[in-house]
């Protein structure tokens, strides 16, 4: 544990991640088996990708990306989430990533998992004062779920293990990405904004070759990622 400008964050042993993403697989399958139901196939880096139809709700990039910025509750056509991820520069893992902590905002297609995540568990735990996000504490260590109290007390939840940040190639581009050690699901990211001092990164999760939703990463330098 570590208290530092007011704020209150936990770390765990390497063990307890493995210990947790065992005792719950069951969760975890039932989690990869839901992106298989999702409404829309949502395969979007399959051979050919380059020649999909991406033309969505033809809304602009600025405006999509105004929307996301500015963090309207607005529901995104996936084909415009994967056409503005396109447009966007790589960024690295090792020096984008690693050593940061970020604060989460899913983005909602009205038909993926984390959609379904949203509404069952993230806005009810919102009028709580309890907020999510993710921390990258070295290239091979690091939270994919980072929950916080009221922006004061920060605490891991450990329950799909431990994850490490490598450049991967997903629709021709390779650029950081979050890996999943025991689970077939990838986080991969590319730079939304960095205004104003202000870094946000666009998010895609997949689950192999299905995308399960997507979601903004936004760093938080107040929050330490070392013991």
């Amino acid at each position: 544990m570590r208290v530092e400008n007011g704020k209150t964050v936990l770390f765990y042993p390497p063990a307890v991640y493995d210990l947790a993403q065992f005792a719950l697989f069951p969760l975890n399958y039932l989690i990869s088996g839901l992106c298989h139901l999702q409404p829309s196939k949502s395969i979007w880096n399959e051979h050919g990708h380059e020649e999909m139809d991406l033309t969505g709700s033809g809304k602009s990039l600025d405006q999509i990306k105004a929307e996301i910025i500015h963090q309207d509750d607005v529901a995104h056509t996936e084909a415009d989430l994967v056409r503005l991820y396109d447009s966007l520069p790589n960024v690295n893992a090792k020096t984008d990533l690693v050593d940061r902590s970020w604060n989460g905002r899913i983005l909602r297609t009205n038909g993926s998992v984390l959609d379904m995540a949203e509404w069952a568990i993230i806005r009810p735990l919102g009028l709580l004062g309890v907020k999510w996000g993710k921390r990258y504490r070295n290239q091979h260590k690091g939270d994919p779920l980072l929950m916080r109290w009221r922006d004061k007390v920060y605490f891991p939840i450990p329950i799909w293990g431990n994850v490490g940040m490598t450049d991967i190639r997903w629709r021709g581009d390779a650029t950081a990405t979050m890996n999943y050690d025991h689970q077939p699901w990838k986080d991969y990211f590319k730079l939304l904004s960095d205004d104003h001092g202000r870094v946000v990164l666009l998010g895609v999760w997949t689950h192999k070759h299905i995308a399960g939703g997507w979601f903004t990463l936004t760093l938080d330098e107040s929050v330490p990622t070392q013991m």
